[in-house]
Order: structure tokens, then C-alpha cells, then sequence
């Protein structure tokens, strides 16, 4: 497969396994090293960070993640760039469904483990929330 697409794809799959909460296939697009920061977490390892994803189905009712811009380059077979990212989540609380919405840029870096291109590291930069009712 050609690496210029990558990227996009490496994206995608991660959207739709976060909706559709398929969590242990979070392996297959991260190495087994995989890391991620974020505002407030660190994530060391493909376990850790399956782990980590299960806050989604404890906290929220469903989300979207819908992937945008993506800007970087390949260097031989590492590619290092970004992916921006609006991520919406239904919850409730006190009775009433809430979306919180996220403007996420990640900065990434995909490389090869075992012929397959994965997600080394993905670090979290949110730049802005919202948090509203859905009705009142």
C-alpha cells in the first residue's frame, strides 16, 4: 500500500472504532509501545491505552468523531504530522442529554511494526469544548 494515504486511513479506522466501541480493535493502530499525552493523562502501551478508551462507554451515551485537515510528510517509513479532529459525546446529567463537543489537533507519528504501519504516538492538544444542552 502506498504510505500516502496512511495517514487518512490510520484516522478513520480510529474514529469508527471510538463510535462504534470497539475497543479491542485498538490494537491493530497502535505498536505495542504506543504512546499518548494529553491535558491531563499519559497513556504508555496498546493495553494501556484500550484501557484508557473504555472512559468513553463509562461516560457517554455515543459519540462522532469526524476527522478534518491533515497535514504532515513521510521521512523513508515514518510519518510525523497532525490530524484535526471535532469529537462530539452525548451524556447526561441530572436528567437532561448534553453534548460536549471537542476541537482536537493531535499530533502524530506513524511507523511500521510487524509490515504494518501503525500509530507510534498520538499526543491530544484540545483546543476548544463546549459543552451544551440538547433540550430543555
Amino acid at each position: 500500500m502506498s504510505t500516502r494515504r496512511i495517514e487518512k486511513l490510520l484516522a478513520l479506522r480510529y474514529a469508527s472504532i471510538c463510535d462504534k466501541r470497539n475497543f479491542s480493535d485498538v490494537k491493530d493502530i497502535v505498536t505495542e509501545n504506543f504512546k499518548q499525552t494529553g491535558p491531563e493523562w499519559q497513556c504508555d502501551g496498546a493495553a494501556a491505552f484500550e484501557a484508557q478508551l473504555g472512559f468513553l462507554k463509562d461516560n457517554f451515551s455515543a459519540t462522532m468523531h469526524m476527522v478534518g485537515n491533515q497535514l504532515g510528510e513521510w521521512q523513508d517509513e515514518v510519518y510525523r504530522g497532525e490530524t484535526y479532529s471535532i469529537a462530539n459525546h452525548l451524556y447526561e446529567k441530572d436528567g437532561v442529554a448534553r453534548k460536549l463537543d471537542m476541537a482536537i489537533r493531535y499530533d502524530e507519528e506513524i511507523r511500521q511494526e510487524n509490515g504494518v504501519y501503525k500509530y507510534a504516538r498520538r499526543d491530544v492538544h484540545v483546543i476548544w469544548v463546549s459543552d451544551t444542552a440538547l433540550y430543555s
